[in-house]
């Protein structure tokens, strides 16, 4: 492995990136933006138009080559357009086409449909991108290098984590992985993506939105910026890197970006599922108002959440004592279950479809299911890109040398007893591989998060019950920004804010954007509470603000 040469500048850790066979540019050129049809999602709800733009592939070493993005146009739908937004999906690893073509309508609801949304591919994602996704295993060795560890089945354990069996089972996987992961980061080293793994990461992506802005709507000129989950880590190093760019900024289900800048990476998956449980609770008093005409999961009209979670249970117990008796894996059912969650608009299939696809096999011995796609769930499910690892973990501190998977392994215990006894040991979560993974990225940024110098104030939001990024995380990150932000609390379920309607919420993010500054809005207080609206049903009859997160009975 080539020695990496460091400095450090403004908070921000730079390394020379591996020279490419690519043409050499100092900055970002704009190809002629010639917006022409997607290469995907015809039947889009939007009229989406999409190009290519130039990128260098480490802004501060031009000889080693360019790259390019992929770029997506949603129009505004409700007149002439006003402005752009440029708007980043998350994941780290989701399509910036994708999410436009499936979220797109939902964000123009809310932001009042006057503004173009673009969006785009970003470094390490798809096949249109370059760099694109990341590949470290072909498809043939796939299966024999996990050689069926817990990477590919999941931890096999029940409620909080305490019977000896499978503590003893689970810990006796850690030099298994432990091995395993470094080998994998060594093979990642090899594979396809060897040459670009250190230009792929956030600040890099930063870079690429500012330039993208500068060729579509003039050098130096303010950003509208709306992150989402990850997207939300992206606008936190943004306002920071380039403060007199911040027009109208919006973090929406926020990551704290402050513990990414500071904390071992495998410690942040505590805070993600902070309020995992409550939302499940949701979900499960959502479908037991509903009954069994409405909600599979119920067994009747006197059913509770607590017998809806019961009942999911009991899948879970016969997976944990029969491991291989069908071909629902530990990691395939709670998955099924965690992922579900992000969007309440959908948790009527989730409990008449999906769920039932999963847990009747288990239940009823039926013949053996489709592996199926669970959205936004691909962190949780054995893929063979490994795009989020790679963000993450170019984004992520140095390792500690001196930790090992068995110290990985006790705080997976740990969150699972005080936290989240349902998901708390998901397994694999893409923090975890930070430990062994090659390379950080050419350019990180660690911190300050409270420049006082920004051009506008920034709109912060979180739901109250979001199952991957909890409420706390956007209001510690509003209090470290102190009067640059604004925090709104948006009282519903779901990951972030856009899958749930709220007229408070659209107002705030409308209002907003047309003002660009918060500071000219007296109206607005440090903390905004927003409630769903009271005609949005999670099942029908079921009306969001019905349905309180209380619950009893959890057994796995």
């Amino acid at each position: 492995m080539q020695r990496l040469r460091w400095a450090a500048s403004a908070g921000i850790l730079f390394i020379a990136c591996s020279p490419a066979t690519h043409a050499s540019v100092a900055r970002a050129e704009p190809t002629g933006l010639a917006w022409g049809p997607c290469p995907e999602f015809p039947e889009a709800g939007l009229n989406l138009s999409c190009t290519y733009f130039d990128i260098p592939l480490d802004y501060h070493n031009a000889s080693a080559g360019t790259g390019h993005l992929l770029v997506v146009k949603a129009n505004a739908t409700a007149g002439e357009s006003k402005g752009i937004i440029f708007m980043n999906p998350g994941g780290p690893g989701v399509s910036g086409l994708e999410s436009l073509a499936t979220d797109g309508p939902a964000m123009m609801n809310h932001s009042g449909g006057v503004y173009d949304i673009v969006s785009w591919d970003a470094r390490g994602i798809g096949p249109y991108t370059y760099p694109g996704d990341v590949f470290c295993l072909s498809d043939e060795e796939y299966d024999s290098f996990w050689n069926g560890s817990i990477e590919v089945t999941g931890v096999n354990w029940l409620g909080n984590f305490t019977n000896q069996t499978d503590l003893d089972n689970f810990y006796a996987q850690a030099p298994v992985i432990d091995a395993q992961y470094r080998a994998f980061g060594e093979r990642c080293l090899q594979g396809p993506n060897a040459t670009t793994l250190k230009c792929v990461g956030t600040t890099a992506t930063v870079r690429d939105m500012v330039a993208l802005a500068d060729a579509i709507q003039g050098p130096e000129s303010p950003i509208k910026y709306w992150g989402l989950s990850y997207g939300t880590v992206v606008g936190a190093w943004f306002i920071n890197m380039f403060p007199d760019r911040v027009g109208s900024v919006i973090l929406d289900g926020v990551l704290d970006p402050t513990t990414v800048a500071t904390e071992q990476s495998h410690r942040l998956w505590r805070n993600q599922v902070g309020m995992a449980e409550e939302a499940y609770n949701g979900f499960a008093n959502a479908c037991a108002l509903a009954g069994p005409e409405e909600c599979a999961l119920a067994a009747s009209q006197n059913a509770t959440g607590a017998d809806v979670v019961d009942y999911i249970s009991s899948a879970i117990e016969v997976v944990h004592d029969h491991p291989t008796a069908s071909n629902v894996s530990m990691l395939v059912l709670r998955a099924a279950v965690y992922s579900g969650l992000y969007q309440p608009q959908k948790w009527q299939s989730l409990a008449n479809e999906t769920l039932p696809s999963v847990i009747d096999p288990v239940l009823h011995s039926a013949p053996e299911p489709a592996r199926r796609s669970y959205g936004r769930s691909a962190t949780f499910c054995a893929q063979h890109s490994y795009t989020e690892p790679a963000v993450v973990c170019a984004d992520s501190v140095d390792a500690d040398p001196s930790l090992t998977m068995k110290d990985i392994f006790d705080e997976i215990v740990n969150v699972t007893r005080t936290v989240s006894p349902s998901f708390g040991a998901f397994f694999p979560v893409p923090w975890y591989r930070c430990l062994y993974w090659p390379v950080r990225a050419v350019e990180r940024y660690q911190g300050p998060f409270n420049n006082k110098t920004l051009a506008n104030r920034v709109l912060v939001i979180g739901n109250s019950y979001d199952n991957a990024t909890p409420f706390f995380e956007a209001q510690h990150l509003a209090e470290v920004m102190g009067d640059q932000a604004a925090l709104v609390r948006q009282n519903g379920f779901g990951h972030t804010s856009i899958y749930q309607q709220s007229s408070c919420t659209s107002k705030v993010i409308q209002d907003y954007l047309a003002g660009g500054n918060v500071s000219s809005q007296p109206s607005w207080q440090k903390l905004t509470v927003c409630e769903i609206d009271d005609s949005v049903e999670l099942f029908p009859g079921v009306k969001s603000v019905s349905v309180n997160v209380d619950n009893d009975g959890f057994k796995a």
